[in-house]
């Protein structure tokens, strides 16, 4: 059975438009009710990474979790906003983002991810055992929500990317610990936490997504599109499609195609995808976590190979915000700003992640850096870091 995945155009964040938008969208794919039934308690999870103002586009927008909420709520379902952000807890970030506001308008509870439960029996396919939240597993429909953004360790954060939110605070530090500098692993992670969660739909805010440094310190894009799909990794697809990108570049997508999750075979309805696609995005710069070298060669060469986070001293304010992020403690705060170990520094890119100031940045290995200036071609992400 092929997935199916709609895109339909929306131009702007007014919420008539919005909410036009996402029932076109929904409808598209069979409509509201075929998720929501009266009575079900549904769990919707945006992308509440760190609490900015949904102009810098850091946050899945207010119009876009207003407009779901009023769908729920018209289909007789029971919504509530659930996230575990990586700095500052549910409300002071749900309040930043406007989300808090739209929440008490609508009277949809907004619940903190602070109980998290073991679950030992194998729901997926590559760890033994996780921990998500109580509330995700109390739900009787996850609707996520994320947000067209890039993400400096994994190239881009979408839907299955968007529920490792559902991990409960410090928890996602140890799995980026036992992640390390393996790209693929934490990707594993993420294709895991999709199986068990299984949301009934995910839908994308693409009005204004980010491209560059992100996916908190990046520049605000207009992309004018909303994707939605019953399969996040279908959807995952279809934007690497929109971006011109292969679809092996996002490793979520390598790894769970690997692993035979997902299809090749997609139906696009709605926008056609030559006409709405993408020519002008911007990636962010990584590069290979080991080259594929042996494991004693890779640690004497990471620094002169590898990517690697870097301060720019003028706009750091030494807030020490990186530091507490760090999952390795690679990070100490000085007089003169944070201070970085590379030699315990796993590339997770939590500090660049929750950045405030937008004054951690991503610098490829001296070595590759050379490599380019010296064939005069530009540095590309998706070739150095998969392909």
């Amino acid at each position: 059975m092929r997935e199916v995945v709609s895109i339909v155009r929306c131009e702007s964040y007014e919420e008539e438009e919005v909410f036009k938008a996402l029932q076109k969208s929904i409808d598209l794919i069979g409509g509201i009710r075929r998720f929501v039934k009266e009575g079900d308690r549904v769990l919707l999870k945006p992308n509440l990474l760190y609490g900015k103002a949904p102009e810098k586009a850091v946050t899945t927008h207010p119009a876009i979790v207003k407009g779901i909420i009023r769908m729920v709520q018209e289909a007789g379902g029971k919504p509530f906003i659930g996230d575990s952000p990586s700095i500052g807890g549910l409300m002071k970030t749900a309040e930043r983002a406007g989300i808090k506001e739209i929440a008490e308008e609508m009277g949809c509870p907004l619940v903190e991810f602070n109980n998290p439960v073991s679950l030992s029996d194998r729901r997926g396919n590559f760890f033994k055992s996780i921990e998500i939240d109580q509330n995700v597993l109390d739900a009787d429909v996850v609707i996520n929500l994320p947000k067209w953004k890039t993400h400096a360790q994994m190239l881009l954060t979408l839907g299955v990317k968007n529920l490792f939110g559902c991990i409960p605070g410090a928890r996602k530090a140890l799995w980026h610990l036992k992640a390390g500098e393996d790209r693929r692993r934490f990707a594993q992670v993420l294709v895991d936490l999709y199986q068990i969660i299984s949301p009934s739909l995910t839908v994308l805010d693409g009005v204004i997504g980010m491209d560059g440094n992100g996916p908190n310190s990046g520049r605000p894009i207009s992309l004018g599109l909303i994707l939605s799909s019953t399969d996040a990794l279908s959807l995952d697809q279809v934007v690497c499609d929109l971006l011109g990108l292969p679809r092996l570049s996002l490793m979520t997508n390598r790894v769970a195609l690997e692993a035979g999750l997902g299809s090749d075979e997609i139906e696009i309805v709605g926008e056609r995808i030559e006409e709405v696609s993408i020519s002008k995005f911007e990636l962010p710069k990584l590069s290979s976590l080991n080259w594929g070298l042996p494991d004693f060669l890779g640690r004497l060469l990471k620094n002169t190979l590898t990517s690697k986070p870097v301060l720019e001293k003028g706009r750091c304010k030494k807030c020490g915000q990186c530091v507490e992020s760090c999952p390795p403690r690679s990070l100490s705060l000085t007089e003169k700003g944070p201070s970085f170990d590379y030699g315990q520094c796993i590339r997770c890119f939590c500090c660049q992640e929750v950045c405030p100031e937008g004054a951690i940045h991503i610098e490829p290995g001296w070595i590759l850096r050379g490599y380019h200036q010296i064939r005069g071609t530009k540095f590309n992400p998706t070739r150095s870091v998969f392909l």
